[in-house]
């Protein structure tokens, strides 16, 4: 990882101690990964390997992380898919997920641990100040093949997406319907 990131993970596990949870640095880096992995939007491009990512040694750490196989198995298909090798998609977790990990850690009183109000409602205002970047839509695929002979392929897709703000009931259940 890059050596900010590192001190960004360090400065999250003594803020979240301060606020009496515990986590080691392999979990937050596992919660991130979770993170990225969900959030993912590709560029439809596919690469034969991932690239190579940490070739200035100096400006990077080798960190330990012990991570699950089923979780770095996924990331590992999606760095072959995307072309991003796995220590730069941790490396962007912890840049753009960490805060949100935070907030959402911290924002709410845990039974058991001792934290001051003002500071879960410090957290909670940053949890409703931030954008929320994706609006909630029905993604529709509507897809034919015109032609499909000797190697020759004539084929459209149309990929619409439908807002569900504004939708009545019956339109949202007929929209999920679809969808399944």
């Amino acid at each position: 990882m890059r050596v900010k990131s590192c001190r960004s993970v360090t400065a999250a596990r003594k803020i979240l101690r301060r606020n009496g949870l515990t986590l080691s640095e392999s979990e937050i880096l596992t919660s991130l990964a979770k993170e990225c992995l969900k959030r993912w939007r590709g560029e439809g491009k596919k690469s034969a390997t991932p690239r190579r990512y940490n070739v200035e040694a100096a400006a990077y750490r080798i960190r330990p992380w012990y991570v699950n196989r089923v979780l770095y198995s996924a990331l590992w298909e999606r760095g072959i898919h995307s072309g991003e090798s796995v220590s730069r998609m941790v490396d962007f977790a912890v840049r753009f997920y960490l805060p949100r990990l935070l907030e959402v850690l911290l924002r709410v009183r845990r039974a058991g641990v001792r934290q001051s109000p003002s500071n879960i409602a410090y957290w909670a205002r940053r949890s409703m100040a931030r954008k929320r970047a994706y609006k909630e839509v029905f993604i529709n695929y509507q897809c034919k093949t015109y032609l499909n002979h000797a190697g020759d392929l004539i084929y459209m897709q149309v990929c619409t997406q439908v807002p569900k703000k504004g939708l009545s009931p019956d339109e949202i259940q007929h929209w999920n319907t679809r969808a399944a």
